[in-house]
């Protein structure tokens, strides 16, 4: 037996109803859990099956032969949920702090360039981001801090103001 269109919306009838509340036709139980869940708007890829994929062609038909459930619709093709995005911001802010470190630590800044690179999401980007300019500041001193901290404040520049990282010292 094929597999059932998953877009397929099904109902029950009265007799359903019926059989639902006050099972008397013999149905197996996989069968009374699906005349449970078809509600006549869910297609059948968006009820919550307890079903073998292989039994469930075989309950529907059961349920359809009894007069218990019927054919009312069909819902548009479910599109599967999209893959989430990667973030704007951080994208545009790596690309515009890539290369700032190893521009003031030479080829010793690499590794510190890979770990903003690799940063998640815009929290772990500023916690990371302040302590490699902390670092700079030991390596190369207070003037390199300050231009990296500078080009880290100018590609934040497009973050809402309560993610914008603080990332230098006023005081």
């Amino acid at each position: 037996m094929a597999a059932p269109d998953p877009r397929r919306v099904y109902s029950r009838t009265p007799a359903g109803d019926a059989e639902r509340v006050r099972p008397s036709r013999g149905l197996t139980p996989q069968a009374l859990r699906l005349l449970s869940m078809i509600d006549g708007h869910r297609a059948l890829a968006q009820l919550p099956l307890s079903l073998r994929p292989a039994e469930l062609p075989i309950r529907l038909e059961e349920l359809l032969a009894q007069g218990l459930i019927v054919l009312v619709g069909m819902h548009d093709p479910i599109q599967p949920e999209p893959a989430p995005s990667r973030d704007l911001l951080l994208d545009a802010f790596k690309r515009h702090i890539d290369g700032a470190v190893t521009r003031e630590l030479g080829q010793a800044g690499s590794v510190l360039e890979a770990r903003l690179q690799d940063c998640v999401n815009l929290e772990v980007m500023r916690t990371v981001m302040r302590e490699v300019i902390e670092l700079v500041r030991m390596r190369a001193g207070d003037a390199a801090a300050l231009r990296l901290a500078h080009s880290a404040q100018e590609g934040a520049r497009h973050w809402p103001d309560h993610e914008r990282p603080a990332v230098i010292d006023r005081s």
